[in-house]
């Protein structure tokens, strides 16, 4: 392309590790990338928990006006912050590779344990009512507080604190190198993922073709991209978003994609999970019909109660 392509980014230090990543790749094929930053709402309001402000764009938002504006070419977004359904006129034009799916425990440093050895009534940070559900599932006793803020500074808060541990994403504290602070890799049995957590998900203007053309080309990753589609079907389905208790993960497994989903309710009383699987190209079908199989088990009755407690 002849033109500079200028690369919308929030200022989080993630986000700009994410940037730089994706503008690496695009220069490395040829092309003149430049970052600009812009702030979102999320990153404003970082005194609320994120299940009371509402989730419908709110750390997209003001990328999308800017791309729908013609100020930016295309922006890069943790997938799982990106919502299912996209405003018009904005396209997924990208799915990047993986890093990884799984939740991380990060202790305080004075509990040499695992998640496992955690005492009766321990403390856990987490922002995520996805976390905070599962894991309440799996242990009713542990008492769950909320923690807002960039990865950095919500170590920084579970460092100066008495909570025994936190819950992080894998992929974020190792793209910021700091993979040191992971005692362990959460098992899926404990707490599936967040849709797209641990992928990149790149948009840009549906009317600029050539742009998301060449994103598709360099940046694209199907088998991630797959598993992603499936993940955003189920969600979409479940008419939730990515503050809700819904946990979800795609993989292929030889030639077939597996999805594995669950809603849990807040207080972790009941839990509904299952498993689907199919072609990867039947992605779409195949989250659909993993979210019909748990609205028909009771999970709708869960996320009502959970949009009328939080006013979502």
């Amino acid at each position: 392309m002849s033109t500079t392509l200028i690369l919308g980014t929030r200022a989080s230090a993630l986000a700009l590790w994410q940037a730089r990543h994706v503008k690496s790749l695009l220069e490395k094929r040829g092309c003149e990338v430049r970052l600009e930053e812009i702030t979102t709402k999320g990153d404003r309001i970082l005194d609320v928990p994120l299940a009371d402000i509402g989730d419908k764009g709110l750390f997209t938002k003001e990328l999308d006006v800017a791309l729908l504006k013609g100020r930016i070419h295309l922006a890069v977004h943790s997938l799982k912050d990106l919502p299912t359904r996209l405003p018009e006129g904005i396209v997924l034009a990208a799915v990047g590779e993986r890093v990884e799916a799984w939740d991380a425990f990060v202790p305080h440093p004075s509990f040499a344990g695992r998640l496992e050895d955690l005492p009766e009534g321990a403390v856990i940070a987490t922002s995520s009512l996805r976390r905070q559900a599962q894991l309440k599932a799996w242990r009713p006793d542990l008492e769950i507080v909320s923690v807002r803020g960039n990865v950095d500074t919500r170590l920084a808060k579970l460092d100066a604190s008495s909570w025994h541990g936190m819950i992080l994403a894998t992929a974020g504290l190792l793209r910021l190198g700091m993979d040191h602070r992971i005692r362990h890799r959460i098992d899926p049995a404990i707490m599936l993922p967040a849709v797209g957590q641990g992928a990149l998900g790149i948009v840009c203007a549906e009317e600029d073709g050539l742009t998301g053309d060449l994103l598709r080309d360099i940046l694209h990753h199907p088998p991630t991209a797959y598993a992603a589609y499936a993940e955003r079907a189920f969600l979409r389905r479940l008419e939730g978003g990515c503050q809700v208790p819904i946990g979800a993960h795609g993989r292929m497994e030889g030639d077939a994609l597996v999805l594995e989903g669950c809603v849990v309710a807040e207080d972790g009383s009941l839990l509904f999970r299952d498993t689907a699987s199919g072609a990867p190209e039947d992605a779409e079908r195949i989250g659909i019909r993993l979210a019909e199989s748990l609205i028909a088990r009771g999970a709708s009755t869960i996320l009502q109660q959970i949009r009328t407690d939080h006013h979502l």
